[in-house]
């Protein structure tokens, strides 16, 4: 059988075309890490399916997905809810920069009408914001005036178990107001956002007075993406060195009351491994534990995060490079798992 060598040189040079189509269109279906169709199935999720205002996902020096939703746009502020407790940690580390105490100072030696001697007194600045204090704390949500704060009581031993409340962020907040004389977002205006080149965003106060760094702070998200890049890169964004490393690393450790907390953030670690810390934790938390993890058990083990009522989320990875904010509405049902399983779905970590 004879062969038209013209014909069959084209056969050839057409299927190596289609070939090399074929491997650019694969390529195509990747942004940064992950495939398209997971970036399609998280931004659904995050915005359609939950009711979401924001997504922003950025990897490796890029974003790589910015969507938005129900008329809000990144430049505008959105409240924080919870997500501001994290403010309160990030004060806490400049603070301890700067030499106006360390996270182990006792509260007694700061408020000045309390007795240093007195198990209350004793309380340290790490036990106060990793929650594990002991000092009765107010119910989620729920404002106090100073007196109130200032009298409370001891629940249980210091350090024994962790309690999930705002009033230790009203102490902090009281502390800078009343002991220093600066208002706390003052503080975080000259040494976090001014150098950074962000707003100071807006913030209602507590008593009248105190700045709330329980769930008083409103943040556009284009500026609170730039917080998770300094997180990620562990105190540091744009040459300014925010928070030296070694304190740092101390926002990120758990207590062992608290296996999946730090000093104000969340860490993605087993809930199962305190019963206590367990049962305290937020009810949005409880419902979407899966496995060992008490984030998301389809995410890396260094994921952290700061988070606030109706999934106001800004995820760090340093693992991945990867640093998210997804903000919710007031018709936001979200779950931190089934967001990271549609993202991470076939992506080895």
């Amino acid at each position: 059988m004879k062969y038209n060598t013209t014909a069959v040189c084209s056969l050839f040079i057409l299927f190596m075309l289609f070939t090399g189509c074929d491997n650019s269109s694969s390529d195509a279906d990747f942004t940064g890490i992950f495939p398209a169709e997971n970036l399609n199935n998280a931004e659904r999720y995050a915005i359609q399916d939950s009711g979401g205002d924001a997504l922003i996902i950025w990897q490796s020096g890029e974003i790589l997905l910015e969507k938005y939703a129900n008329d809000y746009t990144g430049s505008s502020e959105h409240l924080l809810f919870s997500g501001s407790k994290s403010f309160a940690g990030i004060l806490a580390a400049i603070a301890v920069k700067n030499g106006l105490f360390t996270f182990d100072t006792p509260l007694g030696d700061l408020i000045t009408t309390w007795d240093p001697e007195s198990e209350r007194g004793r309380v340290t600045v790490r036990e106060l914001l990793n929650l594990t204090s002991g000092i009765a704390t107010a119910d989620v949500g729920m404002p106090q005036t100073a007196n109130q704060w200032l009298s409370a009581g001891m629940a249980f031993e210091r350090g024994s178990t962790f309690r999930y409340g705002p009033t230790p962020f009203y102490i902090i907040s009281w502390i800078f107001h009343e002991e220093f004389g600066i208002s706390p977002i003052d503080y975080l205006d000259e040494h976090l956002f001014t150098p950074l080149g962000l707003v100071r965003g807006s913030w209602f106060n507590v008593d009248n007075r105190f700045v709330n760094l329980s769930f008083g702070g409103s943040y556009p998200a284009i500026d609170w993406l730039q917080i998770g890049l300094m997180l990620l890169n562990r105190g540091s964004l744009d040459g300014q060195q925010i928070i030296p490393a070694e304190i740092f690393n101390e926002l990120i450790q758990p207590s062992e009351a608290a296996p999946g907390y730090g000093i104000t953030f969340w860490l993605n670690g087993n809930p199962s491994a305190n019963k206590a810390f367990l049962d305290q934790l937020p009810e949005d938390l409880q419902n979407q534990i899966s496995g060992s993890s008490l984030i998301s058990s389809s995410a890396p083990a260094d994921l952290y995060m700061k988070s606030g009522l109706l999934g106001q989320k800004l995820y760090v990875v340093p693992s991945l490079d990867l640093v998210i904010v997804r903000f919710g509405s007031l018709q936001s049902e979200f779950s931190d798992h089934d967001f990271f399983y549609a993202l991470m779905k076939g992506i080895d970590f």
